[in-house]
């Protein structure tokens, strides 16, 4: 899929859930955050959606996290919607659908290698153009982030191809 950075055109935003360590974003998780801070501060008339359950290890859902440090940094309160049930990328659409119901287009938000398959799912699933922004992905995580990846597309294909067998 083609590289497409976010560029204003699309109202909402889907900023992806990642680890929180207690209640504190990972790594992977701020600068998720801060792109999509400077982003909604450059296009001020943009929605974001903020999405990510609990994990049983974490101390407070990754939505909650999310919307906390995105008015830290100055966005506000009003523009930012949450999801706070998903876990996984496939429901962090499924449940914000209510938020961007009728949209044609998203921008997503997450970390560089995972864009491909957050686009993809966009495309596959929900019938949706995207265009994204890519956050940096820590380097001393980035060979468990890419080797989990190949996995998740696996999982991808599968459970797309026998999607309409149930």
């Amino acid at each position: 899929m083609k590289r497409i950075n976010g560029n204003g055109t699309y109202r909402f935003v889907l900023i992806l859930g990642a680890k929180v360590n207690g209640t504190s974003p990972s790594r992977a998780l701020r600068h998720r955050i801060d792109v999509a801070a400077d982003y909604a501060k450059a296009h001020p008339t943009v929605e974001l959606i903020a999405t990510g359950g609990q994990g049983p290890d974490e101390g407070m859902a990754e939505a909650l996290v999310i919307e906390r440090e995105l008015m830290a940094r100055g966005i506000e309160p009003h523009r930012i919607h949450v999801e706070a049930t998903s876990t996984s990328t496939i429901e962090n659409f499924q449940h914000s659908r209510p938020f961007w119901e009728g949209e044609t287009g998203l921008t997503i938000v997450t970390n560089d290698f995972h864009v491909p398959r957050a686009r993809l799912i966009a495309k596959l699933y929900f019938q949706l153009e995207s265009d994204a922004l890519y956050a940096p992905t820590p380097p001393l995580a980035k060979g468990r982030y890419v080797i989990r990846e190949v996995l998740a597309y696996v999982k991808l294909l599968v459970r797309y191809l026998f999607k309409d067998k149930n």
